[in-house]
């Protein structure tokens, strides 16, 4: 679901797969071309009032663009009362005070400007979506006792699915980079990014397909915040650098500066990483 504000922005909602209940938002705009300002994901009431928000603000750009009352019906085919409006406010109102951006974050609008509201991103302080994965190295059997597995063979640079897809250019970084949701698929990630997820895999490394809107994670520019919410990777860090390799797949190459965390995704034909340092 795509919702139109009237800052001009653009906010695209879409169900993660294999994630019941979590919504990815991406905020964006066309300047001409499509220019990526966040990525946010929430789940639980925390999606769904989001969602009821962003219907509040598109419905508003809906009046101020078309007007109200029956003629609006015969033109457009797309009823709306104006009502609706009003009676949402307060929720507005509620839900922008918890969803607001900390004092790093971009200047966040007042209520009186609601109409022209950007797209918010959640505190530090919300509640961690993570979720870990089960491990894979050991499990117990019905008697109890427990069993080692064969362990994995040494990591590899995750590479792109078989499925063609369609390229696309490097997009500009979020001014506001929060990661709230990723999955740690260490033992056997591949799977886990082709799904379209961001994951993490190696320790210390948050991978994702270019074509699955992660083609910004291989060049965020040095000196920008990155915040993890929540997690193993949990912290705030800043970019100290770029590596890229001219392979896609393979072992893990050796870092300059020795990184605490990696952003990764393919490049071309090649791999391009983010490298940085926790704060």
């Amino acid at each position: 679901m795509i919702y139109k504000l009237s800052d001009g922005t653009r906010v695209r909602a879409i169900s993660v797969r294999d994630e019941a209940g979590t919504v990815e938002f991406e905020t964006y705009r066309f300047t001409p071309e499509k220019e990526t300002l966040s990525v946010t994901y929430l789940n639980g009431d925390e999606a769904k009032d989001y969602l009821r928000t962003l219907s509040v603000l598109d419905s508003i750009r809906f009046v101020e663009q078309y007007g109200a009352g029956p003629e609006v019906l015969a033109n457009t085919g797309r009823p709306f009362r104006v009502g609706m409006v009003a009676a949402t406010v307060t929720t507005v109102a509620a839900l922008a005070v918890t969803l607001a951006p900390d004092a790093q974050a971009p200047g966040h609008p007042s209520l009186s400007d609601v109409t022209s509201a950007p797209v918010v991103t959640p505190s530090p302080n919300t509640p961690s979506p993570y979720r870990p994965e089960p491990r894979e190295t050991e499990r117990t059997n019905r008697g109890g006792k427990r069993e080692t597995l064969t362990p994995s063979p040494s990591p590899s640079i995750a590479k792109p699915s078989t499925t063609p897809a369609t390229k696309r250019p490097i997009a500009k970084p979020p001014a506001d980079i929060r990661v709230s949701f990723y999955r740690d698929c260490s033992s056997n990630p591949q799977p886990c990014i082709d799904a379209g997820t961001l994951t993490m895999y190696a320790g210390n490394i948050l991978a994702g397909h270019n074509y699955d809107g992660y083609q910004w994670l291989s060049r965020v520019p040095v000196g920008r915040t990155v915040r993890v919410i929540s997690g193993p990777l949990a912290g705030t860090y800043t970019v100290y650098g770029h590596h890229y390799v001219d392979r896609q797949g393979g072992a893990i190459p050796t870092f300059p500066g020795g990184p605490d965390l990696v952003l990764q995704t393919c490049e071309g034909d090649g791999t391009g990483f983010s490298l940085l340092r926790r704060r």
